[in-house]
């Protein structure tokens, strides 16, 4: 009997839930349940915090980010730096990398990161750029319906 492979492990980490969540929803998309995708802040949590407050209106949900720790770090496969300021320990066995999301398409490096890991291309249906559209097309409804109503 062959022995069930494992799935890999990607691990967001980032100052704060915002760019972890969106990178994380953005390769959710487009992996799906093909790889295990985690996210970590460096700094803790702001519960309820104006960060907190767009995610929720962009229909994400910061309620899951936990704070960085070594057993995050060693559970995973391929560590995500989501800026270029943090010092993040580095576990011996696992690749890293870090993004300068304040200059860099997030889109485009989710998208290659997508790419690398499954050796093959996403289902173009859930291309970064449509996804993002599709996330601010429902913000935009949402939030018109909190100001306006209807």
């Amino acid at each position: 009997m062959a022995a069930a492979s494992r799935v890999p492990i990607v691990l967001f980490v980032g100052d704060d839930a915002s760019s972890t969540q969106i990178a994380e929803t953005l390769l959710r998309r487009l992996v799906g349940d093909r790889l295990q995708i985690r996210t970590a802040g460096a700094q803790l949590p702001d519960p309820g915090g104006r960060a907190d407050q767009m995610l929720v209106m962009m229909g994400l949900d910061p309620a899951h980010e936990d704070r960085l720790s070594v057993s995050a770090l060693h559970a995973a496969d391929r560590v995500v730096i989501l800026s270029t300021r943090l010092d993040v320990a580095r576990v011996p066995g696992r690749t890293y990398e870090e993004w300068d999301v304040e200059n860099d398409d997030l889109a485009a490096r989710v998208r290659a990161l997508a790419i690398e890991l499954l050796g093959a291309e996403p289902d173009r249906r859930t291309r970064p750029v449509d996804v993002v559209r599709r996330i601010l097309a429902e913000l935009r409804t949402r939030l018109q319906k909190m100001l306006f109503g209807s």
